[in-house]
Formats: structure tokens, C-alpha cells, sequence
């Protein structure tokens, strides 16, 4: 009777965790500064950014009035507690910005993008500031 009742408790978190991953990360965010999600620079500006779900092995970037488009590798992160707001983390280092990380508010997975090789030389030799940017979920 246990096992079953344990297969059964195992199933259903197999399908509610199904579930929210299918909801998918979709935010919108105005960025006042130029940056770079990989290799690729976007300007200053409106922006949706889209996945399957948080910690996704891909995102999309729009920008409004088709100013730029992209798609990115990412990969999950987590954090001990769950974020208080929907969030775009970048890295600055100098004058130069980068997309590091996208946190959905409740959540304790995010979706974390690579470095660009550039920044990763830029680190060896400099130090990095972290600016958090307001962004709002998209149902």
C-alpha cells in the first residue's frame, strides 16, 4: 500500500512539475542601455524575452518595432530562496553591459546565459558590477 500510494505521490509531482514548465518564461522589460546576450549587442529599449521555462535550454530576445532578434543558449541556476520580483541580472564591466540572468518572482530556478568571450577576457583584468532591471511577466 505504501508503494502504491508512493508512485502515485510520484506521478503527480512528475505532472504538476510538467505543468509549470510548459507555462514557458515569457518577460517584458525596458532596458535604458545598450548590452549583449552572447555575442550579439541590442540597444536600449523595449524588449520581450521568451523560453520554454525557467533554467530553458534556449531564450529569445525581441525588441519592440523590430530594432533586433535573437536566440541564446541558457541554462537553469538556482538560489537558496525563491526571488521577490521578476527580474533582468546583468553583469557591467567598464561601460559594457551583458545579459547574465533572468529571475520570475516565487521562483527559485532561473535561466542564466553564457558569457560573451569578450567579458570573460575583460574579467581576468576587471571588476564586474551586477544591475538588477524590473521586468514583468507575460501570460
Amino acid at each position: 500500500m505504501k508503494k502504491a500510494f508512493g508512485f502515485v505521490l510520484a506521478a503527480a509531482s512528475l505532472l504538476l512539475t510538467s505543468g509549470a514548465q510548459a507555462q514557458g518564461l515569457h518577460v517584458r522589460a525596458n532596458v535604458p542601455f545598450d548590452f549583449a546576450v552572447g555575442n550579439k549587442l541590442y540597444t536600449a529599449g523595449s524588449y520581450d524575452i521568451q523560453g520554454t521555462a525557467p533554467g530553458n535550454e534556449s531564450v529569445i530576445l525581441k525588441a519592440e518595432g523590430g530594432r533586433g532578434e535573437g536566440i541564446s543558449i541558457s541554462h537553469a541556476c538556482s538560489s537558496a530562496k525563491p526571488a521577490a520580483n521578476t527580474v533582468l541580472v546583468f553583469e557591467r564591466m567598464g561601460g559594457e553591459y551583458y545579459l547574465a540572468q533572468i529571475w520570475r518572482a516565487g521562483s527559485d530556478t532561473g535561466t542564466e546565459l553564457p558569457k560573451p568571450t569578450r567579458e570573460m577576457r575583460l574579467a581576468r583584468g576587471g571588476k564586474t558590477e551586477e544591475v538588477v532591471i524590473a521586468a514583468n511577466l507575460v501570460k
